[in-house]
């Protein structure tokens, strides 16, 4: 008879259906770790709000994992004050729901710091009743919100924030990084962590669902009328972290031939829109957040895919997009500074070009230069391939939490 599997609890804000990059990455690996039967895993998720706001049943079998939509809103992303009333009724009832949980239900608890002061919660509450905590640091908060001045170091609430969450580290089994700028972040902070309990866990991509595709043969290219241009394309969540500002003036400058193609929203985009100006509106294509199955298109109806991430982002989170490019073939045009996650990896990869954020001039003369060299473009991005099959597929993503689950189950 075989061993009855260890039980794992992912406690995680969004998850299929949502469409959104936090969601389909975790649905992917727990979709691949159950393929393997070595562990029963359970999902808390509140109700999608991000790409649907179809209400899900409290439970549901999805593939292999055990779905609970626990009670929660779920008002459309467009307004923030319903975003706030989201996350607060979904960690209400995660809160009620682990207060009463006995204490041998599940063998580890997997938690991410989205939304922030829920996994605080989660990883005491977890102490309390002594079940191990795997926390992966997806995004730093507050610290980055320092960093943006969009908070005060000073004031008592944030204070109190950032104590709780140095002891929610410090009480976690395992914790898990996305960056080695992040890694970085983490050792000042907390110089006792030790590098057993520390680890650097790159994200991932979907290898089955993105793979490149000649931009002739694409039909993304054809319904948008993009075969005349060089284009070059940002996908995805315009959100804190991005600058935006940069691509913006580039795109008013304007340059012959060369068409920006917009896909998403948030927070920066009215920053954008601002930089770029009348005329450059007027001359880019902007299309909303897409399905799976459109953006398996066009990731890769583009010649470069833009990744941007701001000075005081250094560490405190690495911008997901930049692996669907990888994935999908593309040379990767990043605006970040050299010493962050991003510009490493495209470093090491040879993969694209990187700029400073603020450097207009430098990431106009990438754009061109990129356009003006055929050869050294698909070298490129036969190198983004490459890299990403080597390192940064969902099946290596579920290979290296395997490992970690290993080492603690």
């Amino acid at each position: 008879m075989s061993p009855t599997p260890k039980k794992i609890l992912f406690v995680t804000h969004m998850f299929h259906p949502d469409q959104v990059a936090t969601s389909n990455l975790f649905t992917k690996l727990f979709e691949r770790i159950t393929e393997v039967h070595r562990y029963g895993i359970t999902v808390w998720c509140a109700q999608p709000f991000y790409t649907t706001l179809q209400r899900q049943p409290y439970y549901r079998r999805y593939k292999q994992i055990d779905v609970y939509c626990l009670p929660s809103t779920n008002f459309g992303k467009e307004r923030l004050i319903g975003r706030l009333v989201n996350m607060l009724t979904y960690t209400q009832s995660v809160f009620f729901r682990l207060l009463f949980l006995k204490r041998k239900r599940y063998d580890l608890i997997f938690v991410h710091t989205a939304p922030p002061l829920l996994a605080i919660l989660v990883i005491m509450l977890a102490k309390v009743k002594k079940i191990r905590i795997v926390y992966v640091l997806m995004d730093i908060f507050p610290d980055g919100l320092f960093r943006l001045n969009k908070v005060s170091e000073r004031n008592l609430l944030i204070r109190f924030w950032k104590r709780w969450h140095r002891k929610a580290i410090k009480s976690s089994e395992r914790v898990v990084v996305i960056g080695r700028d992040m890694l970085q972040w983490v050792k000042s902070e907390i110089p006792s962590i030790d590098d057993v309990r520390l680890k650097h866990i790159p994200l991932w991509q979907d290898e089955k669902a993105l793979n490149p595709i000649a931009f002739t043969d694409n039909p993304f290219v054809n319904k948008y009328g993009l075969h005349e241009s060089f284009v070059v394309q940002f996908s995805g969540n315009m959100g804190l972290w991005n600058d935006l500002e940069t691509v913006g003036k580039a795109v008013r400058v304007g340059m012959d031939g060369v068409k920006f193609v917009f896909i998403g929203d948030g927070i920066r985009k009215r920053e954008l829109v601002a930089a770029m100006g009348q005329q450059g509106v007027e001359r880019t294509l902007f299309l909303n957040f897409l399905s799976n199955e459109e953006y398996a298109l066009s990731v890769t109806a583009c010649h470069c895919g833009l990744v941007t991430l701001r000075p005081e982002a250094v560490g405190m989170g690495v911008p997901s997009k930049i692996f669907g490019i990888m994935a999908a073939g593309v040379p990767v045009l990043a605006i970040a500074p050299m010493n962050s996650e991003i510009a490493m990896i495209v470093s090491e990869s040879e993969c694209g070009l990187v700029s400073e954020p603020g450097d207009v001039q430098g990431l106009i003369k990438n754009i061109l230069y990129l356009k003006g060299n055929d050869a050294i473009r698909k070298q490129m991005a036969i190198n983004a391939r490459r890299s990403f099959e080597e390192k940064y597929t969902t099946e290596k993503g579920a290979t290296n939490y395997l490992n970690l689950f290993d080492e603690i189950l």
